[in-house]
């Protein structure tokens, strides 16, 4: 029994070592040994790692994901939240910690993938991303339709979208948990504030009057709610709200009630048709 277990262990423990070494080593062939996903299924949550902290490309940034909604209980009329900053909170798992769970940095990677993903998109589908979509049933697919769309039939634009509406659609969910987890249940819609903030260049740090590079934002409106199989917002909220509670001021609600009415903008930014070619007009 003693060398079965003892075969079992070095059998993983080889394979794990090779994984790091295909994890972070340059793409190649190599990761072809790998069938199917398993080996982002290995790396991811536990063990993902790159070399991005080293020179000379080290990482000098912060991403933010922040959060508000709209709620609307039935007693009155609707009324804006304040912004919450769900990286800073969930930040405070790590902080002073010498075993850091895996939550701390969800937000942080997810604003990663969203602001990438956004960072790829064409002008037209950035425009249509910065609208709000959230009336009807189909708000979510009109958006996504809207942004393939937007490609124009241009391959890149398309892997773009492509790209983009599975980081949205992860967003989304983590949006209308982390919104739900503070909020109740009365959520309505939710708005996400996604950015990148760089750090005062190193050069630059002593000097008087230096302050951060302007914010590189990725500028997106008010969605409806979304959540993916799975997700359990009674443990989500568990955690995340006393974390969060911290940021807000008085009742958590936004003290301007001037913008507690979001307008749901998808004809504004949704490009116009392309026109007709004359054989396509005989076909109609």
């Amino acid at each position: 029994m003693i060398r079965v277990v003892l075969v079992l262990v070095t059998l993983v423990t080889a394979f794990h070592v090779f994984a790091q070494f295909l994890w972070i080593a340059p793409a190649s062939a190599l990761r072809e040994l790998v069938p199917g996903h398993l080996l982002y299924s290995w790396q991811i949550p536990w063990f993902g790692q790159s070399w991005s902290v080293f020179a000379p490309d080290p990482i000098n940034g912060n991403y933010h994901f922040k959060v508000r909604a709209i709620v609307q209980d039935g007693s009155g009329p609707a009324r804006m939240t304040q912004w919450i900053d769900a990286t800073d909170a969930e930040y405070e798992l790590q902080h002073h910690k010498v075993l850091q769970p895996r939550a701390a940095a969800l937000a942080s990677e997810q604003a990663t993938d969203y602001k990438g993903a956004w960072d790829d998109l064409n002008d037209g589908q950035k425009a249509i991303v910065s609208a709000g979509w959230f009336e009807g049933d189909s708000w979510k697919g009109d958006l996504e339709t809207a942004l393939r769309k937007a490609a124009g039939g241009n391959e890149t634009a398309e892997a773009a979208a492509s790209k983009f509406i599975s980081a949205n659609a992860f967003t989304l969910a983590y949006a209308t948990q982390a919104a739900r987890a503070v909020w109740g249940d009365d959520v309505v819609f939710v708005q996400v504030d996604i950015y990148r903030q760089n750090i005062i260049p190193f050069a630059k740090r002593h000097e008087p009057g230096a302050q951060l590079p302007p914010k590189q934002e990725a500028p997106t409106g008010w969605r409806g709610l979304f959540t993916l199989p799975g997700q359990s917002q009674e443990a989500f909220a568990k955690v995340f709200r006393p974390l969060a509670e911290p940021q807000l001021q008085g009742d958590g609600f936004a003290t301007d009630d001037s913008a507690t009415e979001p307008k749901d903008s998808r004809r504004d930014a949704t490009p116009s048709p392309a026109p007709q070619t004359d054989d396509e007009k005989e076909q109609d």
